[in-house]
Order: C-alpha cells, then sequence, then structure tokens
C-alpha cells in the first residue's frame, strides 16, 4: 500500500518545522522584527535586494550610485548582531532545504544519467 506522496511532502513540511534551523530562524526573525532599528535596517536590506533582482530580471543595469548604496546597506547589516543571527539561521535552513532537495529529485538525476549516449 503505496503512501500519497502529497502526504509525505505535508509530514516533510511539519517536520521542517520542528527543525532546529527552523526554530533559530523564526525566533531571531522575531528578535529582529521587535527591535526598531534591526527591523528598519533589515527592512532596508531586503527592500535594496529586490530592486537588484528586478533590475537584473529586466536588464536594466546597476549604476555606480547604487551600487554604493547597496553595499553601504549590506554593510550595516551585516554589522547588525540581530540580522546576522538571523541570516545564519537562513543559511542553515537553506543548506537543509536543499539537501532535501537533492535526495527528492535523484530519481530523476539517476535516469538522466543512464540515458544512452547519442551518436
Amino acid at each position: 500500500d503505496m503512501k500519497n506522496i502529497y502526504d509525505i511532502a505535508y509530514e516533510l513540511e511539519s517536520n521542517l518545522r520542528e527543525q532546529p534551523a527552523f526554530q533559530a530562524l523564526k525566533e531571531s526573525y522575531a528578535a529582529v522584527q521587535a527591535d526598531e532599528e534591526s527591523r528598519s535596517l533589515f527592512g532596508e536590506f531586503t527592500g535594496i535586494q529586490q530592486q537588484i533582482q528586478m533590475k537584473q530580471m529586466s536588464g536594466e543595469g546597476l549604476d555606480e550610485e547604487f551600487i554604493q548604496q547597496a553595499q553601504e546597506v549590506a554593510g550595516r547589516a551585516g554589522e547588525n548582531e540581530m540580522i546576522q543571527k538571523m541570516m545564519t539561521a537562513e543559511q542553515q535552513l537553506g543548506t537543509v532545504i536543499e539537501d532535501i532537495n537533492k535526495i527528492i529529485v535523484r530519481p530523476l538525476q539517476e535516469m538522466y544519467a543512464q540515458a544512452p549516449e547519442t551518436e
């Protein structure tokens, strides 16, 4: 009796919520939100990250002034202990999710790896 693959996915989701990396991210995010200075700086930082993505997607270049502004904000965010803690937790959780993804796509990778060479 095969288990429904979506049930397994929901089980994975609830297990992910219990992971120490997720708990650490949740706590550090709450700490950033509770601190006015950190919250404001984090908002500024994510706003610039979004602008960079939008400019790259539209093929618009990043002018020198914008790059300097982005670096300055990133520098301040990097010096903020609460934001640093949150980003570290985010990276750890990201690694867990990447590892899970590698496991999930393994059947596809194996299949393509076995594909006969075409002349």
